[in-house]
């Protein structure tokens, strides 16, 4: 048998798995959490204030878990070691700028909480300045890493940094929505966060959901119509292997039907936003899936 019938045969190794579509999961709902944080400090609407500190320490705690998920996925964990030394650093590169971004930006927000729970107004705004741009930026780079993957084809798309920002903000209000509605069951009744105040948090989410529909479609337009990669893989990977978290996950539970709720009746009661809150956390989840693993399958097992 000819050399190159065996080699084009092998299975290859899937490069980024689940650990990575967590670690992309986690780093948005951390930046969506924040910037709602900042609403207060920042930005000056007093009334988002009270929920200040639980949106910070829940965009930390989040972020803090990316490094262990980064470094156990590397395999051989001492080489992340590498991205951090300026022989081997270089600005042309999105992970080496990762780097950066994940280990400044939780020290720019712990440096926010601090100045929020001494109740500096100057220095927790100027923090949050900084923590606003670093948290965007990091979120941003995880986008740009999927764009530039000229081999992937499902990746390799200018609105790559779009959605995954988009995804950030809606599933970092799902899940500060969540730990909210916790933490009100839990704490005194003066220390409760207005139920008002999370349903306006919910409606922001809608219009984050619009705006992810409109980029998904712009996207399936694109598979329509694009080149022949394009069409094989949203019926091959999209609508074939990974069905489940496109279709399923991310659109009608993630889309749909959140959407349905926000818009409806159901938007006045806990329930509805609780349920409308989970399921568009699941359903960003969902996408990071099938944009991780599902932009390998082509080039990994074709």
């Amino acid at each position: 048998m000819d050399d190159s019938v065996i080699i084009s045969n092998v299975f290859h190794h899937v490069a980024w798995g689940t650990t990575i579509a967590i670690y992309f999961w986690l780093v948005g709902a951390s930046a969506g959490s924040f910037v709602i944080s900042s609403f207060g400090w920042v930005f000056g609407i007093t009334r988002y204030k009270p929920l200040a500190l639980s949106a910070s320490i829940t965009a930390i705690i989040l972020l803090l878990l990316v490094p262990i998920l980064l470094i156990w996925d590397l395999g051989k964990p001492l080489r992340f070691i590498y991205l951090l030394l300026p022989s081997y650093w270089h600005a042309t590169g999105p992970m080496s700028w990762g780097s950066a971004l994940i280990f400044s930006y939780p020290i720019a927000m712990i440096f926010y909480t601090y100045f929020v729970v001494k109740n500096n107004v100057t220095w927790a705004k100027i923090a949050g300045i900084v923590s606003i741009v670093l948290a965007l930026s990091t979120h941003w780079y995880t986008g740009v890493v999927m764009e530039l993957n000229p081999g992937r084809f499902l990746n390799h798309t200018a609105l790559a940094p779009l959605l995954f920002l988009t995804g950030a903000f809606i599933s970092g209000i799902g899940l500060l929505i969540l730990i909210l509605w916790i933490q009100n069951m839990i704490v005194s009744a003066e220390k409760r966060i207005n139920w008002s105040l999370i349903e306006e948090m919910a409606q922001y989410m809608m219009y984050g959901l619009v705006f992810d529909a409109f980029l998904l479609f712009l996207e399936f337009m694109q598979s329509l119509y694009g080149s022949l990669n394009l069409v094989i893989g949203h019926e091959e990977v999209l609508m074939g292997v990974f069905r489940f978290p496109y279709l399923w996950m991310e659109i009608v539970l993630g889309l749909i039907i959140p959407f349905i709720i926000l818009v409806s009746p159901l938007k006045r009661t806990r329930a509805g936003i609780i349920v409308a809150a989970f399921l568009v956390a699941v359903g960003v989840y969902g996408m990071r899936i099938w944009w991780v693993m599902g932009g390998q399958y082509l080039q990994t097992f074709y």
